[in-house]
């Protein structure tokens, strides 16, 4: 087994063996945090705390009034989107891109990234610090309550502290009471609306799509609706015209008029595309992510670029695009970690997402047998991911289950005895170490074109990788020698 290692599976080598940092990080987890218990219901619109945070920003100087904010909200694509865009940026002029995203791989520094670069553990502790001097001892319940605000806070000082010339910010959950709706956007890009998180939103597609509209605000210079399923588009649209209608704003929809991707052939490394974009075409475009959906975020991304440049009075030839393109990489988004066999790490955390990776599968390396990895939490919709992943193109041979580490997360013993119903052959795992290994002989006693694809959450993705590394470096694994 051949070993691909990527930015992000780098980024935590040493990174908490330094004591400042490792303590930066011990007081976050020692906070509230909404990714580990329920957060409050959209009816609760004080548990949100929204306007306590604003006066811990304005202790800070408002530092989120400085920034030009691409501000990204929906239930698929945010985070390949905010990826996208901060490298599109790049490639088109700007210069130190911030973006913050949730939750992360390994550490949580990665949430905060500049140019698609984790900040320094240093740079984290000074965001941390800098915070935390703002406060006084009464400050509980003044903004200062949860692990999500703290590092939005931190996010906005850090990129106002170094001069971000454009930031993109993805929403942690919903959008309306989400902790990054203090900013106002130059644009406002929501992205694939589907169900998840109903407990909190809402259990209809239009309440969804209302919580996550609410990025859209007066200010917002402009509201995009990205690529959406046919059968949701019309409500979706609907929703979010609505809101822009209320809020004055103007709204675009991404793809109603043209498809700015006139070609594009599906490759084993991703995409060979022809766009036509700002009146210019660029041929023979290598885009070397998987998955039809990434096509989708791609008209969004476009989309949201060129409201951006409009709103900013900046103009760019879009043959200086291709670079970014080109170089892309989305860790943890059917991320290829592995050849030999070829081993695949995503975080399909819903049922569309499984969806689309089955699908991917079927595009990408058609005919092939699939061993599955996956580790899931209980508070979503496990049934019909399982579902999903039976009745999509890729044939799936075994699965083999674990347990992610979360307190959310649905035992791999259980999630064994619902998978074995859907997918045939399953065997639960007491760890990921265990999984993988497991997932490897399965693809030696297959054949040679089998591959692994370890999915079922985004808080899997850390361990199921490091698990496959290591395998990598056993010498003699499965009869092969060192790699």
């Amino acid at each position: 087994m051949s070993s691909a290692r990527s930015s992000s599976s780098s980024t935590s080598a040493h990174s908490k063996t330094l004591p400042a940092y490792a303590g930066a990080e011990a007081f976050l987890l020692g906070q509230v945090n909404y990714e580990v218990k329920p957060p409050p219901m959209k009816t609760d619109e004080e548990g949100w705390h929204l306007e306590a945070f604003r006066r811990l920003l304005e202790c800070l100087g408002n530092p989120e009034q400085t920034l030009p904010v691409i501000h990204v909200a929906g239930t698929k694509g945010k985070g390949s989107t905010t990826r996208l865009l901060v490298s599109l940026l790049r490639a088109a002029g700007w210069k130190r891109v911030g973006s913050f995203t949730s939750p992360h791989i390994d550490e949580f520094r990665e949430r905060i990234a500049v140019d698609n670069e984790a900040i320094s553990p240093q740079a984290f502790v000074e965001a941390l610090e800098a915070v935390r001097s703002v406060l006084t001892e009464n400050s509980a319940g003044e903004g200062f309550r949860t692990t999500f605000e703290t590092l939005t806070a931190m996010a906005f000082w850090h990129f106002h502290r170094i001069g971000c010339d454009a930031v993109v910010l993805e929403t942690g959950l919903g959008g309306r009471l989400d902790t990054t709706n203090v900013v106002t956007a130059r644009v406002a890009l929501v992205t694939t609306i589907g169900f998840d998180h109903q407990k909190v939103l809402g259990g209809t597609l239009r309440a969804i799509a209302g919580e996550k509209a609410g990025i859209v605000k007066p200010g917002t210079g402009q509201a995009l609706v990205g690529f959406q399923l046919p059968r949701r588009r019309r409500l979706v649209e609907t929703v979010v015209e609505e809101q822009a209608r209320k809020t004055g704003v103007p709204v675009r929809f991404v793809g109603r008029e043209s498809n700015p991707i006139v070609r594009a052939a599906t490759h084993p490394w991703g995409f060979d595309l022809d766009l036509d974009y700002r009146g210019h075409r660029l041929c023979g475009v290598r885009f070397p992510i998987l998955g039809q959906h990434q096509l989708g975020n791609l008209q969004g991304v476009l989309g949201a670029l060129d409201a951006f440049a409009r709103l900013e009075g900046k103009d760019f030839d879009p043959e200086t695009l291709r670079p970014g393109l080109e170089s892309i990489q989305i860790p943890g988004r059917l991320e290829r970690i592995g050849t030999e066999p070829d081993i695949l790490v995503d975080g399909a955390h819903c049922p569309a997402s499984a969806g689309a990776a089955s699908q991917a599968l079927a595009d990408h390396f058609p005919g092939r047998p699939v061993v599955l990895m996956l580790g899931v939490l209980g508070d979503k919709n496990v049934r019909s991911m399982l579902k999903a992943f039976a009745q999509g193109p890729a044939r799936i041979v075994r699965c083999f289950t674990w347990t992610p580490p979360s307190p959310r997360a649905l035992e791999g013993a259980v999630l064994a005895e619902w998978a074995g119903k859907y997918l045939g052959q399953t065997r639960a795992c007491e760890t990921a170490e265990e999984a993988a290994t497991l997932a490897l002989e399965a693809c030696r006693q297959s054949g040679e074109n089998t591959l692994v694809l370890a999915t079922g959450s985004i808080y899997g993705i850390g361990p199921a990788r490091r698990a496959f590394e290591t395998l990598a470096e056993t010498p003699n694994l499965h009869g092969k020698g060192p790699v």
